[in-house]
Parts: structure tokens; sequence; C-alpha cells
């Protein structure tokens, strides 16, 4: 799988359109999301994305699942995977933690 860096310029539109996207296919897309908290942890698995979005002003970014949000506070570098299509997505985030989204099946933009 080849890792791609998205520049921050770009992370309101890819992720607006990574969310519309989501919302053609016609299954559920479900992930495992992993985040750190004390020690690494595994936040949720099987959740059905709904969406993730980027808020530059507040410089948030929000992942919508059906039974949870997470919020990732001031990315500092946002990288995805792909392997026919967004497989992983990577968030370092102000602290310098990583946060991995992981789509069951790959999502061509």
């Amino acid at each position: 799988m080849a890792e791609k860096c998205i520049v921050p310029a770009e992370w309101e539109e890819f992720f607006d359109n990574f969310s519309k996207k989501l919302k053609g296919l016609s299954e559920k897309t479900t992930i495992e999301l992993v985040a750190p908290s004390v020690s690494e942890a595994e936040e949720g698995k099987n959740l059905t994305l709904a969406g993730i979005s980027y808020d530059p002003k507040d410089k948030v970014l929000s992942v919508f699942c059906e039974d949870l949000d997470h919020l990732i506070n001031k990315p500092q570098e946002i990288c995805v995977e792909e392997d026919g299509g967004i497989k992983i997505i990577r968030v370092t985030d102000g602290t310098g933690l990583e946060h991995f989204i992981k789509l069951a099946q790959p999502i061509s933009l």
C-alpha cells in the first residue's frame, strides 16, 4: 500500500468529497477506529462511518459514526493509504499522537 499525505489547504475539500462518496454507496461503510488515550487503544470496531469533516476555523477533524463521534484537535498531518482506493486514514494530532481510521472496503474518490 502506498501512503500519500494531503496538504492542509486541501483537507476540508478532501473530506467533503470523501463524505459525498460515502453517501453514494449502496452499502454501509464500516471502520475500525484506533485512537490514543492513556495507552494505544481501539476506540471502536465495526462502526458505520457516516462522514468525516475538517473545520479549518476551529482546526478540528470530526469523524462521524452511527454510534460515536470522534474529534481530533489540531491535526498536524493527514495521510491516506491506498489499495484500490482509500483503505486507511492516519491523522497525527496536535500532541503528536496518531489516530487510524481503517476502512473495511477501499473507497475510491
